[in-house]
């Protein structure tokens, strides 16, 4: 029986009930579960159905297409030829000429076969044996995750195999006598290999190994092992070898959990690579989720020699912060609980001298106010800060605070608010305060106005002014004590702070005298979606304030101009600038900042200049530039550049350049770096940071990079 047809046909068959051959009623159960074609026909005598044309042959997940396919339901075997391809239900897909299979294509013999696993790596071999619908077995073989090109048929890298199995269960290649090739060339031989296939995004195993060279201990190797720990926890074991004898072992371990997480990071000096031994670091960073409201959290650093994260790359940080406690948050509360404690990497600090707060307590409350309207907050906060060598110190603090807003005539928005701070210290170790308990309270009341003006321009465009005046009184009382100043020695006057009730960062100073706070704000809204802004600002007051340094920009009768000018364009384009103007027009403080990303460079430039500063600290004015980049010049080539440079000492800081290629197959990373400042535990160091990663094993690389332009090995 033959039915021809001038186009493809669709032909749906269920085996017995469109044949009824009693003959096939055997192999029915194992028979495909639907073929289409452009002809079939079926030789009743022989046993045997031939379709051709656009054959598909589906059984459960799997699906065969091909020329021409027969059916022998004497030997329970499907003969396919031309154009043959499965798919499996695990996305892996089998290209060949020619075929044979059981009825369920789950075992068989495929010859001249290709196979392509998640769409990323590929192998070819003589022939691939399917078994238990589970193991494929290619003899053989050659494999590769990179595209191979009509004028570049050899591939960037490849492995070579006797024989490859798959075990698609465990999701796992085993190779035998395998043999990795680079651009043609063998450069490795392993007679047993194992490796995750494509799938695969966790699984105990190498990861790529780093290559780096360094001034400060020569040549080194970092081969990290993934170790997997069940879904939900993994570690990382990465042992750091150098040619001038160091041996570290680092090591990382992070688990999630229902209500929160854990990372630990270690490292520790087998040999440092001088003789000595015991140096190393460890970083705990957790949180917890107690309760619906409840947190506990801990960020912890440490390290036993101040030179160590430098020397080996781990960190740049020259101060250590380290904090551990409780939160609880609420509508209309929060309370915190914890401990800092800081270590300093600094040639010019004494461990012993920089103190630990323990405990430090913060609680606030607010509530709605019955009477007056507006709304009422309470405050406390404690802490108690201890040295190994030199003062302590313990302060209890507490406030009252009450604000209303309303909207007043000429479309005018007024507030009014008053507080009440309280602080009360006992201070040990200093001659200075003696040991009675000292008391700070300091009133404040005051009022703001804002006038919003907001005008809508040609094209849509939206213009809004926002001129604000705010009156502020809080009178230094005769019988509060001089307290020690441990929190509140910086103060940075910018925008953000214009309108603060108290622009000393901490609890210790307060911002005392008669003060009106000017400032004005300018939006300008654009449909395409950038917003140019202008802010200005000055503080005047009835009396010279002496608690601001005069590099603060806020001491005096009247405080310097505050200008600041932005630009956005969300998440292409942000720049800003900030001056601070002097009473003689001279630039007290400047700060630039542009952030570029678009589809082919990234930019992160900074600059900041910073006028003599005594009581910061700084007898000399200071001045930095910073400057990072980067630009993919072509679709698989990606140059980078970062630059710190002291702008008054005339020197650099640092400097590095990098270069990365990628592709769908490796990403190769090199980056040189060169710190140029000198410590006593770290001089300055020039290094090389050469890594290497392969695509095609696990779930690296997916989609970082564009495939070579090229045709696709079919």
């Amino acid at each position: 029986m033959t039915l021809p047809t001038p186009f493809r046909t669709f032909l749906l068959v269920f085996m017995v009930s469109l044949f009824g051959i009693n003959s096939m009623a055997r192999a029915q159960a194992n028979a495909f579960t639907s073929l289409i074609a452009n002809n079939i026909s079926y030789d009743s005598a022989a046993q045997r159905l031939t379709a051709s044309g656009n054959v598909v042959v589906v059984f459960e997940e799997t699906r065969l297409e091909a020329d021409t396919l027969i059916y022998d339901a004497g030997l329970e075997r499907i003969f396919a030829e031309g154009n043959i391809r499965i798919t499996d239900g695990n996305g892996d897909v089998f290209i060949a000429d020619i075929a044979e299979l059981s009825t369920d294509l789950r075992e068989g013999l495929i010859t001249g076969a290709k196979l392509l696993l998640a769409n990323r790596f590929q192998i070819s071999a003589a022939e691939i044996r399917r078994t238990e619908g589970r193991f494929n077995t290619l003899y053989r073989s050659v494999g590769s995750s990179c595209q191979v090109c009509f004028g570049r048929p050899v591939p960037l890298w490849q492995i070579r195999a006797s024989r490859i199995i798959h075990d698609t269960e465990a999701k796992r290649f085993y190779f035998e006598n395998a043999r990795f090739d680079v651009l043609g060339f063998p450069v490795m031989y392993l007679p047993r290999l194992t490796m995750v296939d494509p799938s695969v995004k966790r699984a105990t195993g190498l990861l790529a190994p780093r290559f780096i060279s360094s001034d400060l201990y020569g040549f080194a190797v970092k081969q990290p092992y993934f170790i997997t720990l069940g879904d939900h926890a993994d570690a990382t074991l990465t042992p750091f070898v150098t040619s001038s004898g160091a041996f570290l072992l680092e090591g990382e371990y992070r688990q999630i959990y229902a209500n929160g997480h854990i990372n630990i990071n270690a490292a520790f000096a087998f040999d440092n690579g001088e003789g000595g031994w015991g140096d190393g670091y460890m970083a705990v960073n957790t949180q917890f989720a107690l309760s619906r409201d409840r947190e506990l959290y801990a960020d912890i650093k440490l390290a036993n020699n101040d030179g160590f994260l430098r020397r080996f790359g781990f960190d740049q940080a020259d101060r250590l912060v380290n904090t551990a406690g409780i939160r609880r948050y609420r509508d209309d509360s929060f309370f915190e609980i914890g401990a800092v404690f800081f270590q300093s990497l600094r040639d010019d600090e004494v461990d012993a001298e920089v103190p630990f707060a323990l405990p430090e307590v913060s609680f606030r409350k607010t509530w709605e106010d019955p009477l007056l309207g507006g709304r009422i907050g309470l405050n406390f906060s404690s802490v108690g800060l201890f040295r190994v060598s030199g003062r302590d110190v313990f302060r209890i603090s507490g406030s009252a605070d009450w604000r209303r807003d309303w909207n007043a005539p000429l479309g005018i928005r007024a507030s009014t608010f008053a507080q009440i701070h309280a602080n009360a210290y006992k201070v040990w170790d200093d001659i200075t305060f003696g040991n009675d308990i000292l008391l700070r309270i300091t009133p404040v009341i005051g009022a703001e106005m804002r006038l919003p003006l907001v005008r809508y321009g040609g094209n849509s465009v939206l213009h809004v002014i926002e001129p604000v005046v705010q009156i502020v009184y809080a009178p230094e009382l005769g019988f509060n004590d001089d307290v020690p100043n441990e929190d509140s020695l910086q103060v940075e006057f910018d925008e953000t702070n214009l309108f603060s009730i108290n622009r000393f960062p901490g609890y210790d100073q307060f911002e005392t005298g008669f003060r009106a706070n000017f400032g004005a704000s300018y939006r300008r809204y654009d449909p395409s979606g950038w917003t140019l802004g202008l802010d200005i600002g000055q503080v005047f007051r009835l009396k010279a304030n002496t608690q601001f340094s005069n590099g603060s920009g806020l001491a005096g009768l009247s405080s310097d101009t505050l200008a600041a000018v932005s630009f956005e364009l969300p998440g292409k384009v942000r720049v800003i600038n900030r001056l601070l103007i002097g009473q003689q027009f001279e630039i007290r403080r400047a700060e630039s900042e542009i952030l570029l990303n678009l589809d082919r460079v990234a930019l992160d430039a900074s600059f900041v200049f910073l006028a003599p500063d005594v009581t910061a600290g700084s007898l000399v004015a200071r001045s930095e530039a910073s400057f990072a980049a980067s630009y993919r010049f072509r679709s698989n080539w990606e140059a980078r550049m970062d630059w710190r440079r002291d702008l008054v000492a005339n020197e650099d800081i640092s400097a590095g350049l990098g270069l990365t290629y990628g592709n769908e197959c490796v990403e190769i990373d090199l980056y040189l770096s060169r710190r140029f400042t000198n410590s006593i535990s770290v001089p300055a160091e020039t290094s090389l940071d050469v890594s290497v990663r392969l695509a095609g094993f696990g779930g690296g690389l997916q989609n970082e990079w564009p495939a070579q332009q090229c045709l696709q090995l079919q």
